[in-house]
């Protein structure tokens, strides 16, 4: 194998992992939270969900994230999952106890993508809890 070939291996493997690693997160339950800006402009954002003491919660990974930025803002959420879209009031449940019981739920629920991505992306988690409250978001 020529140093050419080498290189380029090297160089690409980053990549390779990483597409790998989206295209094996898509192939579970991944749903669309949609947030509201200042603006009023909605976003869409696809996110695992787990569902644990009778609601659905989503997981940050960074505090910077727009989402999250969006729902301190602005809690009115919608979610979109398996073809429905339902209204929510979104809670960011920071405490430890959150935090461990939301890990362990998605631990179980993604497996080994979930164990992947807690090496390669994930430093701080924030566990957002939904609450169903029938409306839409506000702009």
């Amino acid at each position: 194998m020529s140093y050419r070939s080498v290189m380029l291996l090297v160089a690409a493997t980053p990549l390779l992992i990483a597409s790998a690693s989206y295209i094996a997160g898509e192939q579970l339950e991944v749903v669309a939270l949609r947030t509201v800006d200042g603006r009023g402009h909605t976003h869409d954002t696809r996110l695992w969900v787990i569902d644990h003491e009778g609601r659905p919660w989503v997981r940050g990974v960074r505090p910077a994230h727009r989402w999250i930025e969006r729902i301190r803002a602005n809690p009115r959420v919608e979610l979109e999952r398996d073809g429905t879209t339902a209204a929510y009031t979104a809670s960011i449940v920071e405490t430890e106890a959150a935090k461990r019981a939301i890990d362990e739920a998605m631990a179980v629920k993604y497996g080994w993508v979930d164990r992947w991505y807690a090496l390669v992306v994930r430093n701080h988690t924030i566990p957002v809890r939904l609450d169903p409250d029938g409306a839409p978001p506000a702009p």
